[in-house]
């Protein structure tokens, strides 16, 4: 296995937001590089966020995102930003994730642009980066009904796992690969 992603969520106004998402795999390794990605950057949000408000009502969503995906899917709210396409400029407030995951090594890098010092805004953009980027996700593969669950899955469990506390800085990557590998088995031969 040899996955790399490189992912930008891109805030170009308040109300605007576009996805740059870039993928070095095969179609099976893509799919679980995604559901890895999604875990990866949902935990690291919460971890960031610690135990408050912010942190509590997206793990809540998450936790009803089951059965769910293709209301989220459509449903726009009204502080919800609009998704459009990569226009080919950066946001002025962005999140960049980079995954690299082989059979020997995992890396996942995140970071938090245009904030400032105070993160001035961040919990408005964070948990709306988490949401936009499981919608970018399941539209791209609305049709592929094993991987709309395993994305549902990863999505609840996600959430489960903020409410056990157990989630912490130094877990979240074990974690990550352990929900994304429970629910979508990556095997070469398929």
């Amino acid at each position: 296995m040899n996955i790399q992603s490189n992912l930008e969520i891109n805030f170009h106004q308040q109300d605007e937001v576009s996805v740059f998402l870039e993928n070095t795999a095969s179609d099976r390794e893509e799919k679980f590089g995604e559901i890895l990605l999604i875990c990866s950057f949902t935990l690291r949000t919460l971890v960031n966020f610690g135990n408050n408000p912010v942190s509590s009502s997206l793990a809540q969503l998450l936790s009803q995102v089951k059965g769910n995906l293709k209301d989220l899917m459509n449903h726009k709210g009204p502080d919800e930003p609009k998704i459009v396409d990569y226009p080919g400029s950066q946001g002025r407030k962005r999140f960049v994730a980079n995954l690299k995951c082989s059979d020997e090594n995992f890396n996942f890098q995140y970071n938090a642009k245009g904030f400032g010092f105070l993160a001035s805004g961040m919990g408005y953009y964070a948990p709306n980066s988490v949401i936009t980027l499981m919608k970018y996700l399941a539209k791209r593969r609305q049709v592929d009904k094993e991987y709309i669950e395993a994305l549902e899955n990863a999505a609840e469990q996600c959430g489960g796992i903020y409410f056990s506390g157990q989630l912490s800085i130094p877990n979240q990557s074990q974690i990550a690969l352990m929900i994304a590998g429970g629910n979508y088995e990556y095997d070469s031969e398929k």
